[in-house]
């Protein structure tokens, strides 16, 4: 099985996409390799619920996902990797978890145009988006002609450990699988799905990996997003005292192998005290044409801002049709080369912002209506390919 490093990966893509960022991207977690073949079924039965949470600029969070028994099984072969999962720059993707806390690291072969393989399902060099809500994950196919809509598919959430009933952060990790947090009073779970689906009647199984911990003794952090920086790095939004003030807001950083449950985390950038709003959801920003992590794109409740993640700094831009998700995608997964911003309303409708006056006008989807007793079927971060890029954010 061949398998390009990103650094191998650059120069194919320059050559095929005439115009690409520098690439990052490093691994902090590396092993061994070898041969495994990996099956995992979850099953899951009623769970219990939670305490009701207040209203918030995110929704109403109350119960924790409840339901019929359920089951899916995930089977992957690939590479294995004796202590953690690592990133896209080693071309090595997570996989299953055949119990809470454990991982095995998969790869899987995906052709380019000089018939060499990468990893990441494709998802990595495909225009695509993703947003979870309850038991539901939805992708979005986007056509990389005009970056309009292929087509929306709706599957099972499947979790190991029942979901929260909150809002949801989600993020694409450099392998094309994905990252997700869920919030509520009692905290934040972190998750994550192997194997997103991208075909109908395929459930996606969720494995938990644990509940994000307090700082010597404080609560539990609410976080409402997820980011990945150029370097594969996770980026946790913190709401501080309440998810509809500034008062308290973080950026944070895991600082462990957070696939193996370590979800240790340093403080970034103390937003309290920012010129930012409170922000709902991360995306990487576009300055120059390319890619930045750094200097990103930020929502808050409809306002769309401009957010400098080293500083804290921002400005708002406009205030948009969406309301919680947002996510830019880089012009190399498109064939004319131009960036494109999107955002989600809390309805799940996938909007394209204009980006030379920052409208919002090009409603391009409505995501299924869920049905759910309380919260919104837009009450998620938007996820989707970060792109080549070299980070601005500082180790």
């Amino acid at each position: 099985m061949l398998v390009m490093t990103r650094s191998l990966l650059a120069p194919v893509l320059l050559t095929t996409l005439a115009s690409l960022g520098c690439g990052g991207g490093s691994s902090d977690e590396t092993g061994s390799t070898g041969t495994v073949t990996q099956v995992s079924t979850v099953t899951l039965s009623e769970g219990s619920t939670s305490p009701d949470v207040p209203t918030t600029s995110g929704g109403t969070s109350g119960e924790a996902s409840t339901g019929a028994t359920s089951a899916v099984t995930v089977t992957t072969t690939g590479d294995e990797t004796g202590t953690s999962a690592t990133t896209g720059s080693s071309g090595s993707s997570p996989g299953t978890t055949s119990e809470p806390g454990t991982v095995s690291d998969t790869t899987t072969d995906v052709s380019t145009s000089d018939g060499t393989t990468t990893g990441g399902d494709g998802l990595w060099d495909t225009p695509n988006l993703w947003y979870a809500v309850d038991k539901s994950l939805i992708y979005v196919e986007l056509s990389p002609i005009d970056g309009s809509v292929v087509q929306l598919v709706h599957n099972e959430l499947v979790a190991d450990v029942p979901l929260w009933h909150g809002q949801n952060g989600l993020t694409m990790l450099e392998d094309g699988t994905l990252l997700g947090s869920r919030e509520s009073a009692q905290g934040t779970q972190i998750y994550h799905i192997p194997m997103p689906s991208t075909t109908t009647d395929t459930p996606a199984a969720a494995f938990m990996l644990g509940v994000v911990p307090g700082e010597q003794g404080a609560k539990n952090p609410r976080i409402e997003a997820l980011y990945t920086d150029c370097d594969g790095r996770i980026y946790l939004m913190d709401t501080g005292v309440d998810v509809g003030s500034v008062e308290g807001n973080r950026l944070l950083r895991f600082n462990g192998k957070y696939l193996q449950g370590e979800l240790g985390f340093d403080v970034v950038t103390d937003l309290g005290d920012a010129s930012v709003a409170d922000i709902d959801d991360m995306s990487p920003g576009i300055f120059d044409g390319e890619i930045s992590d750094g200097l990103g794109f930020a929502m808050d409740s409809t306002d769309l801002w401009k957010i400098d993640y080293t500083t804290g700094t921002g400005m708002k831009l406009a205030e948009t049709n969406g309301t919680w998700g947002i996510h830019a995608l880089g012009g190399p997964l498109f064939m004319d080369l131009q960036p494109r911003l999107y955002i989600l309303s809390s309805d799940a409708e996938l909007i394209a912002v204009a980006l030379d006056d920052y409208s919002s006008d090009m409603q391009l989807i409505v995501g299924p209506d869920l049905g759910l007793d309380s919260g919104y079927n837009g009450w998620s971060g938007l996820a989707g390919p970060l792109t080549e890029c070299m980070t601005t954010i500082p180790q």
